[in-house]
């Protein structure tokens, strides 16, 4: 049966349906992207009130941006 054959109470029926069998990963998400947050807190302020030396709270940023591109993908399956 064609999309455009069903009604749009039918269509919402088909599309809970499919996410329901779906896994859901929004907890993992969450996580991942509060921990995002606190290193780019963190990092901020070691950037900006730390020493002349950047280089550690770049790292701590950069670390922080792997768990939002963890989340990001996550998002996306």
């Amino acid at each position: 049966m064609k999309q455009e054959e069903l009604s749009l109470e039918e269509q919402v029926e088909r599309i809970r349906k499919k996410r329901a069998g779906q896994h859901d990963n929004t907890n993992i998400r969450m996580v991942l992207n509060m921990l995002f947050l606190i290193l780019a807190a963190i990092g901020l302020a070691m950037y900006f009130f730390g020493s002349e030396n950047h280089v550690p709270a770049l790292i701590v940023i950069a670390a922080g941006m792997v768990f939002k591109v963890v989340e990001f993908i996550l998002r996306i399956i």
